[in-house]
């Protein structure tokens, strides 16, 4: 890992590195995609097999596609009570959090004048119907975002939940995969992954129903064919995703030896992973630094962490506490933690991140599986833009109103006078004269 440098003493090129990450090759990926979900489109089931022989080297027949009652129960065998009562606390957790985003109906009247003038204005919260959720697989299992994704829709009165995984050597997706998607209420797994798990999802098959959304992280192909569909308009998603990501923000007041497990815990993830900690202390970063260069060779997954670091990890020293917040709004990551003196104070000046941890003993892993705070959030960057996943995330909203005659005879006059700017729209003004007439 490179050693700590000041933020105003990087280069142009140093600074746009830290900023953007890893960044997937979309055009590249795009071209490997688009024949995929073609396929998928006009063949179904049977583009589904082939795929998945060929991507996840496993045999499938369409009747395998789906995870059966019988492959559920055999997978709550196989999986430790201890791990089926953690995976039950964490679902409970989210659900508590979670149950605190549902909205509610509402509507006020409003006069135009003191008399008959009235008029309501509304809105209506409309869960999507049916949603498809992705859980990767390949080098790990995933089973907290099955429950990450599915317990918030279930709150949100999804009515259909597909959950899509790959398949293992074993022909099926992963055993804890399955024991968390039914512990989280999924109402149908399928045993497909990648790219045409998600076409398949968009446009459904013979075996596999069409759905509204897609949400769930996944790798490059993946999210490129999630966007992709969106785009067409096939289907909605949660929001672009890419490699996972930490920003920490901290003072002298912080403890070195946390920032650098924190670190370590966010690299091992994946080569492309981004582990960043931006302090107003040379004193703190040197020892950052120092910790993480004897920790290293001590980690499991070292080979991982090794590159994650070198490629993607920084270590940079503000002048001042404003500079620091200003970098990290800049940075705009999916993970922070602020470890500062007062955190909640600097939390107020934080305006783009995806989810926030606050203090000394509140470490990425705590939000990753047990606090209830959802963990499927946006990377990139694209904080900037975009929340994590939520209730609302699953719920359309429908707006209305209700005029008396009075009322609409009061607006007729700005009505008629946009509406001959516009167009002129002259049957819009009609239809109101109309009813002043009748």
């Amino acid at each position: 890992m490179q050693q700590p440098k000041r933020l105003k003493d990087l280069s142009k090129n140093e600074y746009k590195r830290i900023l953007e990450r890893s960044t997937s090759k979309v055009e590249e990926a795009l071209s490997a995609v688009i024949p995929i979900i073609k396929e998928v489109k006009e063949n179904g089931d049977e583009a589904l097999v082939k795929f998945t022989a060929r991507f996840d080297k496993v045999n499938l027949t369409a009747q395998d596609l789906i995870v059966s009652k019988e492959r559920i129960e055999a997978a709550y065998k196989k999986t430790s009570p201890d791990v089926v009562a953690s995976l039950k606390r964490m679902r409970d957790q989210v659900c508590h959090f979670h149950q605190h985003q549902i909205r509610k109906e509402w509507s006020i009247n409003k006069f135009a004048d003191k008399g008959e003038g009235r008029y309501e204005l509304g809105e209506r919260f409309i869960p999507i119907e049916r949603v498809g959720v992705y859980v990767p697989g390949g080098k790990a299992n995933y089973p907290s975002t099955a429950i990450m994704a599915v317990v918030p829709a279930k709150i949100a009165g999804v009515s259909q939940i597909i959950l899509a995984s790959p398949p293992r050597k074993t022909d099926q997706m992963a055993d804890v995969v399955i024991v968390a998607a039914d512990i989280a209420g999924a109402h149908l797994l399928i045993n497909i992954g990648g790219v045409q798990a998600v076409a398949a999802l968009a446009y459904g098959t013979s075996t596999i129903p069409e759905v509204d959304m897609i949400v769930g992280p996944g790798n490059a192909y993946v999210n490129v064919a999630k966007a992709y569909l969106s785009g067409l308009g096939e289907v909605a998603i949660d929001s672009p995703a890419g490699p996972s990501e930490i920003l920490i923000l901290a003072d002298d007041s912080a403890n070195p030896s946390y920032i650098a497990r924190d670190m370590l815990s966010q690299a091992e993830h994946a080569e492309d992973n981004s582990a960043v900690l931006v302090t107003t202390s040379k004193k703190l970063a040197d020892k950052v630094y120092q910790y993480l260069e004897s920790e290293v060779d001590k980690c499991l997954r070292k080979k991982i962490i090794k590159k994650s670091l070198e490629d993607y990890g920084a270590i940079l020293i503000a002048d001042s506490l404003s500079e620091a917040i200003e970098f990290t709004n800049e940075f705009a990551p999916e993970h922070l933690e602020i470890m500062t003196e007062r955190p909640h104070q600097v939390l107020k000046e934080i305006k783009n991140a995806g989810s926030v941890f606050l203090g000394d003993f509140s470490p990425v892993a705590a939000g990753d599986y047990l606090t209830g705070t959802n963990h499927i959030l946006p990377t990139g960057g694209s904080a900037r833009r975009f929340s994590g996943l939520s209730v609302e995330t699953f719920l359309k909203k429908i707006t209305y109103q209700s005029l008396s005659k009075k009322a609409l005879n009061l607006m007729s006059e700005d009505i008629a006078r946009l509406a001959s700017l516009e167009g002129p729209y002259n049957e819009h003004i009609r239809s109101v004269k109309a009813r002043e007439e009748g």
